[in-house]
């Protein structure tokens, strides 16, 4: 699948050209322009970005304000926005995932196949975010559980009583990000799932419902997911009145960071923007047709200066408004930035319309600014994609599912905003019809959030609001028919949003209600108390009763918000379904009420402080077992928790639960005397394994909060380096996690939240970005053996100019001095020369046509080898280059090796240092490879076998070839690279009719076969890829050959048999 780059009317597109090699020297006049053309739309969406302002928060803040705690997605979404639209376009992962899924095209390399998986390395002990959780209808002792990852799929686990019992991945095709999941009470070996989390901005987008018909051993979609192309969807239009030619409504972008809104129709002749520099069009200074200007509608063509000097400019002429005409072809975008200076309203529209107003000015035009009319201005990427309940019905012995669907924002667009409501089907998903509901005030449809099925089997919701009109959240509707197909308004709760209820088992009035409830301040700046609503009816909401809000012994948590300002995230309540007294809530901690709410008692803290035990914070979900409700399951930030006595006691269960979100990944060399590596994480700190064995392993929180970037010593590999977010709480550590030293702590946010770095490990620096707002600039900590960190500022001219640094990498070829090399954020990539001294030296290495931002920089067998990847959605992700050590920069001559890569994020690269033409890469959808990197247009394959298709955030390569892969959602993985080809050759077959056991022994293994493969070539490669032991056997139909290892070392190995088509690869253990 070929990407387009470039989309310039007239001008060849970068994406024909099947093998692209350039230097700076030998870029073609026309392609250049249109690369410039694009890198300069790259900076203005960059610096226009909607989260420019926001990522400078605090947490305290972004709570005061209702936001997401999710710098690491917003900064995800600037570094991955393709840059001609300004925005990721994360919808083509599901156009790829369904490629994928069609053409079963997974290969296996670095240890990887259907026969040779990747080893999942943990943690075992550390869970991630986790929503969905059921026991299961068909064990009658309750011992089974299921249980979805938000971001890392589905898990069961049969003896969950059993603290040392240990979860194993429930296998569907792709790895899906799990919000709910129910069993059909009617038919207990049918349930379903649904899929994506609509309360964090594209952490968890979802693909519908899927269903299982056989105790969740099997899935297939059978609801939802995208419908179709994503479409712009205006809210707002432009209108020409004159001349008739063109007289029509043009759809617009409306401005809603600065500037006033449009509350009425502005009708005004249209005058183009003239600033008196070419392209005079821009309005990048001061206009020059002032006097023409004065009382009209400014017509101004985007380009390099930003959206508010253009728009400012054009209120300084005297225009009452101003029209921004795109530059590149496609839709409208958003325009970003902020001055308080600015009170005119301003709108963009297409660069095709904007070209048609133009074309007749000559003549005159008049028309209109309006105000908005529709609910929503952005591209909509159509279909049922986030879930946000599901409940199953017993009507009557006929089983009725409900699925409450939500939508969400995120990447500059509305995912399933066309799709959101109350769903029902009747014939057990095969057919699912929309509910009509009650209205809000305005007109609006609401968002169901939660979905309770009451004692009489009426049907209650929840509601939150709707992303598209950002309304419709606090209401409890109820069903008012039989059939549970009418509902009406029953109640609200004052500035609620996400409603959470649930009805008692037992008396069919009785039901329980926790809002967030969102109160601006008398400024509408912040939100103030209260924060949340709790309310308890006895008689179908006839009358309420307000139940008390638990209080937090943690006085960082304040008595009147259990939540800590995150009820639009972590916000649960269930009821005993045997006793209606007995009440469970979830915010940042767990809590009890023993008198239906009236009181309550606290039974857990996040970090088992306060004389409380320890649960992981953040709860999602609280679940009984059928019959037996003393035993509960808890979904929370840390995975899954189980008690058997009400929560008086409630443990961890998260062995083998490998769904753990890893920013990245940092390995010891072999020196370290063991396999140690170490990794930060998503809300659960930097964790390290030490002397880990083979397979999974449990890791040590040697860091707290968010982790970042991990790196080793590779010199002596006796200390590794871990921080927290920014260059907030760096720390030198010991193997064992303990603290060397602090080698850096402030509170300020100069960097990246999950900021960037690389570590000297010859003379013991580490470098960070250490950006401060527009001031690009990198930090360097010199750290001694003993005394204080010397800490540097080192920038350049060539650094303001190619934006913040968003990959580092210190070269190892290099060890009197440090050569640093460093991608930017516009795609520059710059080496510095005596990084460590005193006077650095300068230099920018890369290519003009690097378009986007650099996510990897990394070596291949000499100084000369660099590849080089790409955040972007919409770019050229792969490059190399064989002479990067030339002495003119001029004469580097840079690669394009995209080959048939599909169009999404490349976070990271290795080459195999035995093979040079096999190289990976980590992606959005896992690793990718290819075994023909030197060709013209490499082949690449997906290679996820045992990881799926998560999306991987980091590669490190250990110093006897191991690789290591950090996911976001299921942890950590290993391979290793060796001397022979790992992929499956087109021709050969991944063949189970050849095993070879034991895979851990002496030395004394047997092949046992099912069909006859005679003269079999039997080769012994060590994790080096060194040929050990080569042999050939006769293996004949049902029979089993004994293979003597036992000359061979401690170790592991891989076992290559060939004859014919047969070629399989086996991983074993002498002991």
């Amino acid at each position: 699948m070929k990407k387009i780059l470039l989309s310039i009317v007239g001008i060849l597109c970068l994406s024909a050209i099947g093998y692209v090699t350039f230097n700076k020297q030998e870029i073609p006049t026309e392609e250049n322009n249109a690369i410039v053309t694009v890198k300069n739309s790259h900076r203005e969406f960059a610096k226009n970005s909607p989260f420019s302002e926001v990522s400078k928060l605090s947490k305290k803040e972004r709570k005061a304000q209702g936001l997401p705690p999710n710098k690491y997605l917003e900064r995800e979404w600037e570094l991955t926005m393709n840059p001609q639209l300004g925005r990721p376009t994360p919808e083509n992962l599901y156009d790829i995932k369904k490629l994928l899924n069609e053409s079963h095209a997974q290969a296996r390399v670095s240890g990887d196949a259907s026969d040779n998986n990747w080893v999942e390395r943990g943690p075992n002990n550390v869970g991630g975010r986790t929503r969905a959780v059921m026991f299961d209808p068909n064990d009658v002792t309750n011992e089974t559980v299921f249980a979805g990852g938000v971001s890392g799929g589905l898990w069961k686990n049969i003896n969950i009583s059993n603290g040392s019992s240990v979860w194993t991945q429930v296998v569907i095709s792709e790895n899906l990000n799990i919000s709910c999941i129910v069993a059909d009470p009617n038919n207990s070996m049918i349930f379903y799932l649904g899929t994506g989390e609509s309360y964090t901005r594209g952490d968890g987008n979802g693909n519908g419902i899927w269903k299982s018909t056989d105790g969740g051993a099997s899935w297939a979609k059978v609801f939802g997911g995208i419908s179709g192309a994503t479409t712009f969807q205006a809210a707002s239009v432009i209108t020409v009145n004159t001349p008739a030619g063109i007289a029509a409504d043009y759809p617009c972008y409306p401005s809603t960071a600065f500037g006033s809104e449009i509350t009425s129709v502005m009708t005004a002749d249209f005058i183009l923007a003239d600033d008196g520099t070419a392209p005079n069009d821009d309005g990048c200074t001061a206009f020059v047709n002032s006097g023409a200007m004065a009382g009209k509608i400014a017509l101004i063509r985007r380009g390099s200066c930003t959206f508010v000097s253009k728009v400012l400019a054009a209120q300084d002429a005297g225009a009452i408004g101003a029209i921004v005409m795109n530059n590149v072809a496609g839709t409208p975008v958003a325009m970003g930035g902020t001055d308080a200076l600015i009170t005119i309203p301003s709108v963009m529209i297409s660069m095709s319309d904007g070209d048609t107003l133009v074309a007749q000015l000559g003549g005159g035009v008049n028309g209109a600014l309006n105000p908005a009319t529709g609910d929503y201005t952005g591209n909509l990427v159509p279909g049922a994609q986030h879930i946000n309940d599901l409940v199953i019905r017993d009507n009557g012995g006929a089983s009725e599912v409900y699925a409450a669907v939500g939508a969400n924002y995120y990447a500059g667009a509305y995912i399933g905003g066309d799709s959101y409501g109350l769903y029902k089907s009747v014939n057990a998903g095969g057919a699912w019809t929309k509910l009509t509901l009650p209205l809000t005030a305005n007109g609006k449809e609401y968002t169901p959030n939660d979905i309770a099925i009451a004692a009489d089997n009426k049907v209650w919701i929840g509601t939150t609001n709707t992303t598209t009109t950002s309304e419709g959240g606090g209401k409890v509707l109820a069903s008012t028919n039989a059939a549970g197909t009418t509902f009406e308004d029953k109640y609200t709760i004052t500035n609620g949003n996400r409603v959470q209820i649930v009805a008692s088992a037992t008396n069919a009035g009785t039901l329980y209600v926790l809002a967030a409830v969102q109160t601006l301040n008398a400024g509408g700046t912040a939100y103030e108390a209260p924060y949340l609503g709790m309310v308890k009816t006895i008689n179908s909401f006839t009358s309420t009763t307000n139940m008390a809000l638990p209080s937090d012994s943690d006085g960082g948590i304040a008595a009147d918000d259990f939540t800590r300002g995150q009820s639009f995230y972590d916000l649960v309540i269930a009821v005993d379904p045997t006793d209606d007294q007995n009440l469970y809530v979830g915010g940042i901690d767990l809590f009890k009420s023993t008198s239906a709410g009236a009181s309550w008692s606290q039974f857990s803290h996040w970090y088992g402080g306060f004389s409380q035990q320890e649960v992981h914070a953040d709860q999602h979900a609280i679940v009984f077992a059928p019959g037996a409700s003393n035993k509960m399951i808890f979904g929370n930030d840390g995975g899954v928790y189980y008690s058997s006595n009400s929560g008086t006691t409630t443990s961890s269960r998260n062995s083998g639960y490998n769904t753990s979100q890893f920013y990245s990944i940092g390995v010891a060399p072999t020196s370290s005397g063991g396999d140690n590596f170490a990794g930060g994480l998503q809300d659960n700190g930097t964790q390290a394994f030490n002397n880990a064995s083979v397979g999974m392993n449990s890791s040590v929180e040697t860091q707290g909060g968010d982790g970042a970037a991990t790196d080793y010593d590779q010199d002596t590999g006796n200390y590794y380096i871990s921080n927290y977010v920014y260059n907030d709480n760096i720390n030198q550590r010991n193997l064992n996690g303990s603290s060397i030293r602090n080698v850096n702590s402030e509170s300020g946010s100069k960097g990246d939240f999950i900021n960037q770095q690389d570590l000297d490990s010859n003379l013991n620096i580490l470098y960070t970005n250490y950006t401060d707002g527009t001031t690009y600039q990198i930090r360097r900590y010199k750290i001694p053996n003993f005394g204080s960190v010397n800490k540097t500022i080192l920038t350049d001219a060539l650094l303001q100019s190619g934006g913040a640094p968003t990959a580092f990498k210190v070269s190892p070829f290099t060890t009197g001095s440090t050569k640093l090399y460093i991608g930017t954020y516009f795609g520059d990539l710059l080496r510095v020369d005596g990084a460590d001294g005193n006077s650095q030296t300068w230099t920018s290495i890369g290519t003009d046509n690097f378009i986007g931002s650099i996510s990897d920089v990394e070596f291949g067998a000499t100084e000369a080898d660099i590849f080089v990847t790409m955040h972007n959605y919409g770019v050229e992700s792969v490059w190399y280059t064989s002479n990067a050590d030339e002495a003119d920069p001029a004469n580097i001559v840079w690669q394009a090796k995209e080959g048939n890569l599909p169009d999404m994020p490349v976070k990271c690269i290795l080459q195999n240092p035995l093979n040079t033409e096999e190289v990976v890469v980590g992606t959005e959808l896992g690793v990718w490879y290819t075994n023909d990197f030197s060709s013209a247009s490499p082949t690449w394959r997906s290679a996820f076998y045992g990881m799926s298709n998560v999306k991987v955030t980091d590669l490190d390569m250990r110093d006897d070839y191991a690789v290591y892969a950090s996911t976001y959602g299921r942890g950590v993985f290993s391979g290793v690279f060796t001397a022979t080809p790992l992929s499956i050759n087109d021709e050969a077959i991944a063949d189970n009719s050849v095993v070879i056991y034991p895979t851990i022994s002496n030395g004394n293994v047997f092949v046992k076969s099912t069909v006859d493969y005679k003269d079999t070539k039997v080769m012994v490669y060590d994790l080096n890829g060194k040929l050990t032991n080569e042999t050939s056997l006769q293996l004949y139909s049902n029979g089993e050959t004994k293979l003597d290892l036992t000359s061979l070392s401690s170790g592991m190995y891989f076992v290559n048999l060939s004859s014919g088509k047969l070629n399989k690869t086996i991983k074993i253990i002498k002991k």
